[in-house]
């Protein structure tokens, strides 16, 4: 096992984990009984390069492993560690191996999980799962690149690993690192296991890949491929033979019963590569592709079908039509093959022997063809992308829907009569055990439940209808489909719709449950979301979402240290806090040098992202994607001390008397000494020690990620990342950690959906209140700090999605800006997430960032202006991408600048 992530637990795991991640590309969680192993550990591993970014250091007694159900891949208990063999097995993934002393485990698939082994599930285009264990509530098990994907797409899911086609068309250029390219992921943790080559302009949108837990299935222009799912390396292939086929591309391929069918037929045009380098959201449908734009469409039809064993390569049957098949209306179902030749002939093969069970036409069966309709061309925002299938079967019955119709219609399996019509347009159509489901578009405002034979009316589900063209799918208990804004589940027990609004489904999968979870796949929307890329769910059964804290289960001291910290001097123009001050205004007391030079630079051993700096009492302080919080001297930037937390910090500390308060991605808010590091208390914000992966870190699932606000000897704090997970904010006491008030249910503010607040970015405050960025669904999200009541409710839900508060001259704050999770080199498109340029205002400049592009290298440098006439004072070059906000001014004037790459400047007056 090279990549994924493993558990190690026990003395001595640090010195195990070093050797594996020097030799794999694992990444490791190490986790430590006492807390001087765990700092001894956190310094040898910072020392060897991997603290935070490869190894993760844990306090936790062995009894209960610091990860999320089914997310490590193995799992290694030292010599005389007691780990119980059910809490080893919880941890590891479905065929995920635990070492325990002598004993070896693995642990099995459970019961009941099933394969999205199709791109529309089976070769029946049925998008309806049979996984039992994908039902809600769920909770966050992975989150995982790549963010976007080019355009089209198929997906498939087997053996705990997910397969996404990424195809031929990039609106952004930020897709453009997914155009033709197959991507294998870990579907228990999101690790990327894989990526392989397409074949450039293949349209991927149709039933070419089939997966299983041994063989991944991948057809393309000239042959069907066998491809390792560990590895994707090829290890055979078929080839049509052309004297039988007339063709070598493959246009459609499906298993059923272990024997491999395909649709092979003349070689199609390759249709040109398209980079369209949008700045603005989403596509244009008159910018696609050249293919997608011609009048017909030219991908698809073969006029051979055939029937393979897998196992020994031989053509079981094959068959010749006269005039080619559309491979939009070919599925199959019990040993029987349909297919439509549009308004000409709709057959049903013998799916054993090749041959006709039945045969309709259109000269002697007119009414029924009249029945099902013209053909329809086209493609649009409610009729859907041409490339979906307009057939899917079960034993009894066919049925016509998709774009390419203009109604519902079904057919008898049994001998191609006519059954009903629902005359319902632009409808999904999901067939189940009680009936069909018929989607409606969104302007319809409801959906359907019909008798599968009659095509009666059983139920209507009023105000239950998708948005747009995005795929619809069906779990156990829900029907999935994208809403306004996110993710809409129609409660298939209640009859309600419920919604999950931080992401929403990609348009040509949708939602897939399968392997006992629920996955979303990336797109290349910029649409009103927060959350972008593979992400994944588990069910979270009767997981409490509303979970309170107490201080003897949260509250850590270490032992024989008092709540006392050394005094350090701040003076009233320093930097104590990020952007300055709790109103986040940006603006200091202190003045600049009129003209100035670079005093010191800083650059780390191994590079990670800081977060802005702070700068008081003769020191600068900022925290890192590695967890790392370092204090330097102002003077000379020389390290004063470094302490660890367990997960990325995103903000940096907060000085107040004498301590400096931050939150970590490890769900914990630390108190630390402000001069010396030393830890005073640390918080347990999460309501359970649960690691993730996101990203390619491992996160709490409730990560105190907007860092800690102190005011008048009070710290507050948030954990969360996602609302449906839940949504945690605290009042601690800053110098004993204890609760003051704690509020746990302003993530579920609107039942029965689990719809909130979220945690996405700043904290500010203003007037006896408490706003939080809360993501796409309620920001920001607003408390009053004598109680921690969420006021959201009664102010009205606000939507903007930006990681920054602003308040505003009237007194109100607002979110603006990129989502918190968004990277600057994938940004957003869309006018929701403007946000103006940070601007530092001293008492006589105003400070700022500038870049330049030149042969698309881009340049930076910190720039000084006069607060009188605007004119340059100065201008320094930067060696690289400084962070946002990334600068603060301590009260000698001196200029403190982070830079992404990880290094530190400081900027002070010529001597």
């Amino acid at each position: 096992m090279e990549r994924g992530i493993c558990a190690v637990v026990g003395d001595g795991g640090w010195q195990l984990a070093i050797e594996v991640v020097r030799n794999s590309d694992l990444t490791l969680l190490v986790q430590l009984k006492s807390a001087a192993d765990v700092r001894a550990a956190c310094r040898a591993v910072d020392r060897a390069g991997f603290y935070g970014t490869r190894i993760y250091i844990e306090k936790g007694e062995p009894a209960r492993i610091h990860l999320a159900d089914n997310l490590a891949d193995a799992l290694v208990a030292a010599p005389g560690t007691d780990v119980a063999a059910a809490e080893a097995l919880r941890v590891i993934r479905p065929q995920g191996k635990a070492i325990l002393g002598g004993r070896e485990l693995i642990k099995p698939f459970p019961e009941g999980i099933d394969d999205w082994s199709h791109h529309y599930h089976g070769p029946d285009n049925n998008t309806q799962s049979n996984d039992l264990l994908a039902r809600a509530p769920y909770i966050t098990q992975f989150i995982a690149e790549p963010r976007y994907s080019a355009a089209p797409q198929a997906a498939v899911v087997s053996g705990g690993r997910v397969f996404l086609a990424s195809g031929h068309i990039a609106w952004h250029e930020r897709e453009e690192r997914t155009l033709n390219a197959l991507f294998a992921l870990n579907a228990f943790n999101g690790t990327l296991l894989w990526k392989r080559k397409l074949t450039p302009g293949i349209m991927v949108d149709r039933n070419t890949m089939v997966a299983t837990p041994d063989t991944l299935y991948l057809a393309d222009d000239k042959s069907c491929k066998f491809i390792e799912p560990a590895t994707g390396e090829m290890r055979d292939e078929i080839i049509a033979p052309p004297k039988l086929t007339g063709g070598s591309f493959w246009k459609w391929l499906a298993m059923e019963d272990g024997t491999l069918y395909g649709l092979v037929g003349k070689q199609e045009e390759q249709d040109p590569v398209a980079k369209w380098r949008r700045r603005d959201r989403g596509w244009r449908w008159d910018e696609i592709s050249k293919g997608y734009h011609e009048p017909d469409n030219p991908w698809g039809a073969g006029d051979t079908l055939m029937a393979i064993d897998p196992q020994t390569k031989e053509i079981l049957w094959h068959r010749r039509e006269t005039r080619p098949i559309d491979s939009r209306g070919l599925c199959m179902k019990n040993a029987r093959i349909y297919y439509c030749l549009f308004g000409r002939e709709m057959v049903c093969l013998d799916a054993k022997t090749g041959k006709d069970v039945w045969r309709r036409t259109s000269a002697k069966d007119p009414d029924l063809f009249k029945a099902i309709g013209p053909y329809r061309p086209g493609q649009g925002f409610l009729q859907g992308w041409r490339t979906a299938p307009f057939l899917r079967c079960t034993a009894q019955a066919v049925y016509f829907g998709g774009p390419q119709v203009t109604q519902t219609v079904a057919l008898s399996a049994e001998n191609g009569d006519y059954l009903w019509t629902h005359s319902e347009t632009d409808t999904h159509v999901l067939i189940r055990d009680d009936g069909v489901y018929i989607v409606g578009r969104h302007n319809a405002q409801r959906s359907w439940r019909l008798h599968p034979l009659t095509g009666k009316v059983l139920k209507t589900y009023k105000k239950a209808s998708r948005c747009a063209c995005t795929r619809s799918t069906g779990s156990v208990d829900s029907i999935l489909f994208r809403g306004g804004g996110g993710t809409n589940r129609l409660d298939l027990a209640t009859g309600k719709v419920l919604h999950m609004t931080p992401m929403r489904p990609s348009c040509m999968i949708g939602l897939l449950p399968a392997q006992g979870h629920l996955y979303w796949l990336p797109w290349v929307c910029d649409c009103n979301l927060q959350m972008f890329g593979v992400i994944c769910c588990q069910p979270a059964g009767a997981f409490k979402f509303d979970r309170k804290a107490a201080n003897k289960e949260r509250l850590e001291r270490p032992a024989g240290s008092g709540a006392a910290a050394e005094p350090l001097a701040v003076s009233p123009a320093d930097w104590p806090t990020y952007r300055a001050d709790n109103a986040r205004s940006g603006h200091t007391r202190a003045s600049v040098a009129e003209k100035v030079r670079l005093l010191w630079r800083i650059t780390p051993h191994v590079e990670f992202e800081p977060t802005a700096p702070v700068a008081a009492g003769g020191m600068v302080l900022l925290g890192g994607s590695d967890g790392i919080v370092r204090a330097l001297d102002a003077i000379t930037g020389e390290a004063r001390w470094t302490s660890y937390t367990g997960g990325s910090v995103r903000y940096p500390p907060s000085i107040a008397e004498g301590r400096a308060l931050v939150g970590s991605g490890d769900g914990w808010a630390y108190a630390l000494e402000a001069a010396t590091g030393r830890l005073l208390w640390r918080f347990r914000a999460a309501p359970l020690e649960r690691k993730i992966h996101v990203y390619g870190s491992l996160l709490s699932t409730w990560p105190v990620a907007g860092g800690a606000l102190v005011e008048e000897g009070v710290a507050y704090c948030a954990a969360g990342i996602n609302n449906y997970d839940g949504t945690h904010v605290y009042a601690l006491d800053a110098a004993t950690g204890e609760i003051k008030w704690q509020n746990n249910t302003s993530g579920h503010l609107y039942a029965p959906s689990p719809k909130g607040v979220s945690v996405q970015g700043d904290m500010l405050l203003h007037d006896g209140k408490l706003y939080l960025a809360g993501g796409n669904e309620v920001s920001p999200g607003v408390y009053d700090i004598a109680d921690g009541t969420c006021l959201s409710a009664k102010l009205g839900k606000r939507t903007r999605r930006g990681r920054e508060l602003v308040l505003a001259a009237n007194g109100t704050v607002d979110a603006y800006g990129q989502p918190f999770y968004s990277r600057p080199e994938q940004p957003v498109f869309d006018r929701s997430v403007l946000w103006d340029d940070p601007v530092v205002v001293t008492a006589n400049a105003r400070l700022s960032f500038v870049s330049r592009k030149d042969a698309d290298v881009a340049s930076w440098a910190l720039a000084a202006r006069t607060l009188a006439d605007d004119a340059e004072l100065w201008n320094q070059p930067l060696p690289d991408e400084p962070v946002r906000w990334g600068m603060a001014v301590d009260a000698a004037g001196r200029v403190f600048v982070t830079l992404r790459n990880g290094e530190v400047l400081c900027f002070g007056k010529k001597q």
